[in-house]
Formats: C-alpha cells, sequence, structure tokens
C-alpha cells in the first residue's frame, strides 16, 4: 500500500538527512522504525505525510507511493485526504480548546454525512475511556498521558488508512506506556488501519509490529520480521540493552560499534 523506494531528502537544498531510504507498509500492518535520535526517523515521517515542506525539507530522489501512485510532491492537506495521518511527536493541539473540540477537529477532514462525528466520538472513547470523563476540560491542562491519547483520538476521527505515529511512549510513565501499546495493537487490529510506529522504546516496538526497520544515520542498515530483530546481537546490545548471561556491555564495546556492524556484513 505504502513504498518508499530510494528516497533522499534534503533540508533548504543543502543538508542531507536521508540517503537512499527503502521501506514499505502493507494494508492493515503495524510496522515499527528504530533509531536513536537523529537517525531520520522524524523526518521519514515527515517526507511521507508531506509536513517537510512546511519545514523547507524535500524528498530530492526516489520516490514514495501510495496505492501505486506518487505523493512525495503533494501537500499535507492532499496527502491527509488520502487517508494518511501523521501524529506527530510532541502531542501537538489546540491547547486552549477542550478535549472534545480536539477530536472534533480531526474529524473535520472526513468528508462522510455529518451525524458519523458522534459515532466517530463514542468509538474514540471505547478506545480511550479516559477522555470520556474529560470531554470539557481544555486540552492545555491534561496530563502528557491524556494528551497523547487525545491526538491519537484526533487521528481516528479522520477515518485514516494509514497512521504515521511518533513516539507515542515519549515522557510517559511504564504502566502508561503498557496501556498505549494494548491500544496501539487494538487499534491495528480492529479498524484495520496500517501503523507506521516510530520508537526509541525497541522493546515496545518490536513488541507490538510484525515487522521491523532500523534506521542509523539516514540508512536502512536492518530490517526483518520484529521476531527476527529480537534476536539479531546488535539489536539486542544496542537497542534492547540485552547481552550473554553476566556480560555486561563496556565503554570499549560501544566505541568500536560504528566498526563493527554486523548487520551490515
Amino acid at each position: 500500500m505504502l513504498e518508499l523506494e530510494n528516497i533522499e531528502v534534503k533540508y533548504l537544498n543543502t543538508i542531507l538527512v536521508l540517503k537512499g531510504v527503502n521501506l514499505s507498509l502493507g494494508d492493515d500492518t503495524l510496522a515499527c522504525l528504530l533509531g536513536a535520535n537523529g537517525a531520520g526517523k522524524s523526518t521519514t515521517l515527515k517526507a511521507i505525510s508531506g509536513l517537510l515542506r512546511t519545514e523547507e525539507g524535500a524528498v530530492t530522489d526516489g520516490s514514495i507511493r501510495y496505492n501505486g501512485t506518487e505523493i512525495h510532491n503533494r501537500w499535507p492537506e492532499d496527502i491527509a485526504a488520502l487517508g494518511i495521518l501523521q501524529v506527530v511527536e510532541g502531542r501537538h493541539m489546540a491547547e486552549h480548546l477542550t478535549v472534545e473540540e480536539n477530536l472534533r477537529a480531526g474529524g473535520l477532514i472526513y468528508k462522510g454525512p455529518r451525524s458519523q462525528m458522534a459515532k466517530d466520538l463514542e468509538m474514540v472513547y471505547s478506545y480511550f475511556p479516559r477522555l470520556s470523563s474529560l470531554k470539557e476540560r481544555t486540552a492545555g491542562y491534561c496530563s502528557g498521558g491524556e494528551q497523547q491519547m487525545m491526538v491519537m483520538g484526533r487521528s481516528l476521527m479522520g477515518h485514516p488508512n494509514v497512521v504515521l505515529l511518533d513516539e507515542p511512549s515519549l515522557g510517559l510513565a511504564p504502566l502508561l506506556v503498557q496501556e498505549i501499546a494494548g491500544i496501539i495493537k487494538r487499534i491495528n487490529e480492529t479498524e484495520k488501519v496500517a501503523i507506521l510506529l516510530v520508537e526509541q522504546n525497541a522493546i515496545m516496538g518490536l513488541n507490538l509490529a510484525s515487522y521491523g526497520y532500523v534506521m542509523e544515520n539516514g540508512r536502512i542498515v536492518l530490517d526483518g520480521p520484529a521476531e527476527t530483530l529480537k534476536g539479531n546481537e546488535d539489536v539486542k546490545q544496542f537497542y534492547l540493552g540485552l547481552t550473554g548471561i553476566g556480560q555486561k556491555r563496556s565503554y570499549r564495546d560501544v566505541k568500536h560499534y560504528k566498526r563493527r556492524k554486523r548487520w551490515l556484513g
């Protein structure tokens, strides 16, 4: 359904950020994109959603296709109208509006009957029961977890086919991360929405996804079924924080990591 083929992204037509990225997302699938800060994960999502245009960035080579049609030269609102919606990192919202007003704003992109709005709100509240009791609360006064639920719910109001979900666990307590992870899985399975999940929490990402990609310095350096990635020694050591029994990761190991790169062999 969604395919990135050898894409290159530059900011200000000068700063090269993505260097030949290949990635695909099938119907109803949940894939994760892992990597450290600055690897290019958020830029990849913005290249898909068109938000690069708002930051003086552009896809300068390669192509992004959705159902066979190239979309990388389209404006964000046109891409959103196709059913590709991004939940950006940082829980951006209209802070002065209520929770329900924020949710209703997400439904404005949907061109179906207006009577559908009430049904969509009930659907969102079924996934996020906590929001139901916060309908009239000003969004800016909600907790970080409540705001994350709200922006995810807002994307569902637009009837997406693809959700680009950027760092939903960022800054949340462990128990809340587990709750959010469970909701993401339910949305994918119940609503049949394809999800591309960007996460630094590699354990969460690989547990949720059926397929994973590892990004480093603007390139995909490893991809495969999530279960296979969990068993990869480099992924275990540098993303899952695991080593052999009784072993600790040493500074020397980290220092020489870039020279080893077993996954490129």
